[in-house]
């Protein structure tokens, strides 16, 4: 059986761990695929895995953090494929670890931009292509730090991963009534 036949995902941090699985398992299962990270090496490699595989997938190096970027991506999906029903917005990092009177304020705003300002701009850029079709699906890879357990050193972080928690139940109420759906895992 396969779960994801003709649907069209981006996959954001698509150049390794979470992100880089994910598209495996949605191009074996069908999904036609648009991959972005910054790593344009590991991307190619990717794509081409899913591609021997049987899979439909592109690949965009850039950075999530660029709303140019996230409008590139977004507009290639519907451009190749005609549509998004899919998306995972992934791409995150930990940053700078540091007691938070020793954070500086640049490191701050680095793992905000990162795991929280990249996501706002994804949902900006996906959420039109899928109100056009009446469904969709937006999945936030969120993490337990910072919504059930506070970890030492790990300010700007858990900040950030909160953050997707309220940005996603903003989007199940403004979004679920038209047809798409808003997860954070």
């Amino acid at each position: 059986m396969i779960l994801l036949n003709d649907k069209v995902a981006i996959i954001t941090g698509a150049s390794s761990g979470i992100g880089r699985s994910a598209a495996k398992l949605f191009g074996r299962n069908g999904a036609k695929l648009v991959v972005t990270a910054r790593r344009g090496s590991e991307l190619d490699k990717l794509v081409g895995e899913i591609q021997s595989g049987g899979g439909e997938a592109v690949a965009i190096a850039g950075d999530i953090r660029s709303e140019d970027h996230v409008r590139q991506v977004t507009e290639r999906a519907i451009d190749q494929f005609g549509r998004l029903d899919i998306a995972l917005n992934n791409a995150g990092a930990a940053g700078v670890m540091a007691e938070t009177p020793d954070l500086s304020l640049d490191d701050w705003n680095e793992a905000i931009a990162t795991n929280l300002t990249s996501a706002f701009l994804c949902a900006k850029h996906q959420i039109p292509a899928m109100l056009s079709e009446g469904s969709g699906s937006i999945v936030f890879t969120s993490s337990f730090v910072g919504n059930s357990v506070g970890m030492p050193g790990m300010a700007g972080y858990a900040a950030a991963k909160a953050g997707i928690i309220g940005l996603t139940k903003v989007l199940g109420g403004q979004c679920s009534p038209r047809g798409v759906r808003g997860n954070g895992v």
